[in-house]
């Protein structure tokens, strides 16, 4: 009887051993997580760069005022997820195709925008409009200018990147070919008797476009360009001066029997000058006429005529 009864004791105790490691190795293999099965990520972007959509020229083309400078606009339109008071221009530049946005400054190819001074933004919700302008000088090269514009963030350190912009989104435009000149006002000879040949009157004549150009030149007697010019140099109070008795040089004390003699057609003086370069002041693209007037007997008063300079294209 006393067998027996352990006999089953040994069996209980080995049957409860065997549940409870069961029961240990079940809850091992379904831990995934301790109440969750995911974790959520969260971040806020508080500021956003601006985007450049568009940029237009105006005007366009663009044909400069001979001798000064023409205002060209360089306007971007701006969206910005922030709203268009976080817009600011950071660089604004206007060139000549051949040359590139970081060139340097120069009256002929290339400006620079002061952005503090030069460039404004305003708009309305999230889009801007930005418009930078440049004056740009009469011998400016002829042919396709390009405008840049970079926009910054007020608010943030997001930057657009350079943004090229060229004639397929309307950022390009023509400068056109200027053929000008500048010449004196007035020629005055001074006092002088019959038979009296004056001194030299120097006169310069300037390019005031943005080719280079051939002088030509011609005279009539008066102040109102006739229809006949005839032979008449001036138109004096008591008789007239014939057209021989004006002459011009190109350089200064010729002889006034080795003068050219003024005609009543237009004439070729020999003189070409070139394309302004240099920005601080005038170079070879002015030069110095010079003139001298002979009186002929049986002439009295004032006398008045007209010298009608011509800038041609210089191919």
């Amino acid at each position: 009887m006393k067998r027996e009864n352990l006999i089953i004791i040994t069996g209980l105790f080995l049957f409860l051993f065997a549940a409870s490691f069961v029961a240990v190795s079940m809850v091992t293999s379904d831990v995934v997580g301790w109440n969750n099965f995911s974790t959520t990520t969260k971040a806020y972007v508080w500021n956003t760069e601006p985007n450049i959509t568009s940029v237009t020229i105006t005007p366009s083309p663009i044909d400069l005022s001979p001798g000064d400078t023409t205002q060209v606009n360089c306007s971007a339109a701006i969206w910005d997820y922030n709203g268009w008071e976080d817009v600011n221009v950071s660089n604004a530049t206007f060139y000549h195709i051949s040359m590139s946005d970081n060139s340097p400054d120069d009256n002929n190819t290339h400006y620079t925008a002061d952005v503090g001074t030069d460039c404004s933004c305003t708009g309305t919700g999230n889009n801007a409009t930005c418009n930078c302008s440049f004056d740009i000088w009469y011998y400016a090269t002829n042919g396709t200018w390009v405008c840049n514009m970079t926009v910054t963030d007020k608010g943030g350190e997001a930057t657009e990147r350079y943004y090229y912009l060229n004639s397929s989104n309307n950022a390009s435009a023509t400068v056109n070919t200027v053929v000008a000149i500048n010449v004196p006002a007035e020629i005055d000879y001074g006092n002088l008797s019959v038979t009296e040949t004056s001194s030299d009157m120097p006169a310069n004549v300037s390019n005031f476009g943005n080719t280079p150009v051939n002088i030509s030149v011609r005279g009539y007697g008066g102040t109102t360009n006739p229809d006949n010019p005839g032979d008449l140099c001036m138109e004096c109070a008591y008789g007239n001066i014939s057209m021989g008795y004006e002459k011009y040089s190109l350089a200064s004390g010729t002889d006034y029997s080795l003068m050219t003699t003024l005609t009543n057609t237009s004439t070729e003086m020999g003189l070409s000058l070139p394309v302004r370069t240099d920005d601080n002041g005038y170079g070879n693209d002015t030069n110095t006429t010079y003139w001298k007037l002979q009186i002929p007997l049986s002439v009295g008063g004032v006398c008045n005529g007209t010298l009608e300079f011509v800038g041609q294209e210089n191919w």
